[in-house]
């Protein structure tokens, strides 16, 4: 009976004792809702309130706290994904144009000299001249082989030649290229041997080809060559061509694309193109690639094999993806290692018909069965080149292009931040004080009374 009535003590302490900590509770929020600046707390408290009123209150504030928040999330949202803008300055005397980069792919890449000297020291491979003769097509069909036409190339004898070899072997029996350039301009043009998808092929006035080379090697700083409509018609001229060419006209930061517009000129022509170009430029400030949606050139750190980044370098990579995704292999005229090192397979004779059946979806990157997923952005800086107009005529001594800037830009494009992170901050405090008279000084109020008297009220006491 007494333990009975111990416990029975006990259990009414306890309760008072939780009685009195409810009540000091609410009494603290009740100062809090009573004293704080944000709008409608203190009717939720207020004495001789209806509990229908205190209702109806309760849902307004929920719903303005639902409102700010939401609208908040898209404030949000917009500076993660969508602060940036694109203007057009016409200033054109304030800024220089590149002069239009091009890459040259001659039909004919081989020297015959040096084919035939190699079939002079394999005589064990080539004992018959069928074999010979066999061979010389193989070889050359190869080198120009590209994901339009690998169904061409034959395939009833390898030669005893590794597909891991076939680049190795075209590049040692390839031809020298090298025609004369000039142009109007002070500044020389140089021109740099780069692989395609076309395969070998030499581009002129690029800052990136050197990186897509043959040779793995580290490249000199290649300064490209500007103009500005002061220095007038600007033409460059490319004399001693051996053999017809296909041509791509693209910018300093751009390497040619196979499913871009390419131009077949023939080796008797003397050819004219004249250019219009477009620029656009992205301002420092845009710091994360998420809000700008474009890359810069050293921003490279989504490419498998090359050391920098350019859009149509990063649809290559993919391709190479995709190739190695369905086909279990690469072309040959990529780069067969990473740049950890891995190394990847080498298409034979029956990864280039799986190739020749998916050409048409590895070209276009899309597909309605296959699943191709590239993500690759923009060249935040870069310069876009228009064929305005072109002539050919036949020239007696080979052929020759001339090119240039016809008609300077009236405008250059700029991408720049319109939607900062005060313009965040101003959104969020904004629709805060809208939904619910919510202001720094709300925040000061709080932090006060949920720290220094919630020490107060229930810890010193």
């Amino acid at each position: 009976m007494v333990a009975l009535t111990q416990r029975l003590g006990i259990s009414e302490q306890r309760s008072k004792k939780l009685h009195q900590a409810w009540l000091r509770i609410h009494k603290f929020i009740a100062n809090v809702f009573d004293t704080t600046s944000i709008h409608g707390l203190t009717y939720l408290t207020k004495d001789g309130s209806h509990a229908i009123e205190r209702f109806i209150i309760a849902v307004f504030i929920g719903v303005g706290i639902y409102g700010a928040i939401t609208i908040s999330q898209n404030t949000i949202e917009r500076y993660n994904e969508n602060p940036t803008v694109i203007s057009m300055d016409r200033n054109m005397f304030f800024w220089n144009t590149s002069f239009p980069s091009l890459t040259i792919c001659p039909h004919k890449k081989l020297n015959d000299l040096k084919v035939n000297k190699y079939i002079e020291d394999n005589p064990l491979k080539f004992p018959t001249d069928e074999l010979k003769s066999e061979f010389k097509r193989f070889i050359t069909i190869l080198s120009n082989a590209t994901y339009e036409n690998f169904e061409d190339i034959p395939k009833n004898n390898t030669f005893g030649i590794d597909s891991e070899d076939w680049l190795d072997l075209m590049y040692n029996l390839s031809s020298i290229f090298n025609p004369e350039i000039s142009s109007g301009t002070s500044s020389k043009l140089y021109m740099i041997d780069t692989i395609t998808e076309l395969g070998f092929c030499h581009s002129i006035n690029t800052k990136i080809a050197g990186y897509n080379s043959y040779n793995w090697h580290m490249l000199p700083y290649n300064n490209t060559v500007v103009v500005h409509p002061l220095d007038g018609e600007i033409y460059a001229l490319i004399i001693n061509f051996s053999s017809s060419y296909e041509l791509y006209f693209h910018g300093a930061m751009e390497m040619p694309d196979i499913s871009k517009q390419r131009y077949t000129f023939y080796e008797s022509d003397y050819t004219t193109v004249e250019l219009v170009a477009l620029e656009i430029l992205t301002n420092s400030d845009v710091k994360e690639i998420r809000q700008r949606k474009c890359r810069f050139m050293n921003e490279d750190d989504v490419m498998m094999v090359n050391p920098v980044y350019s859009f149509n370098l990063c649809r290559m990579e993919c391709r190479m993806r995709t190739a190695m995704k369905y086909c279990g292999c690469i072309p040959h005229f990529y780069r067969n290692r990473d740049k950890n090192g891995r190394k990847f397979p080498v298409c034979g004779f029956e990864g280039l018909n799986c190739l020749s059946a998916m050409k048409k979806e590895i070209i276009s990157l899309s597909s309605k069965t296959k699943k191709i997923d590239c993500d690759c952005y923009a060249n935040c800086d870069n310069s876009y080149f228009f064929v305005q107009a072109y002539r050919s005529r036949e020239w007696f001594l080979g052929a020759n292009l001339q090119w240039g800037i016809n008609d300077y830009p009236k405008m250059q494009l700029k991408r720049e931040m319109i939607f900062t992170f005060s313009d965040v901050l101003v959104g969020i405090g904004g629709m805060a004080g809208l939904f619910l008279g919510f202001s720094i000084l709300s925040f000061v109020e709080l932090a006060f009374f949920f720290v220094w008297r919630v020490i107060r009220e229930f810890v010193v006491d």
